[in-house]
């Protein structure tokens, strides 16, 4: 899942439209998605949302 969300992160810096957003929210962003992706339990959960400080709908 790592490399999945880093993969995700990089893509980002190829697009200059991504620059508007914060770069924790960039990051938040690619764990979900890779979570997401792989179709863990919960794409999104409390506590990823405690540590990050964005929530789902957030995303």
């Amino acid at each position: 899942m790592e490399n999945l969300t880093f993969f995700f992160a990089e893509l980002c810096l190829l697009h200059y439209v991504m620059i508007k957003y914060c770069p924790s929210m960039l990051a938040a962003a690619s764990v979900f998605t890779a979570r997401h992706t792989l179709k863990k339990d919960s794409s999104w959960t409390k506590k990823l949302a405690f540590h990050t400080g964005y929530s789902e709908a957030d995303l």
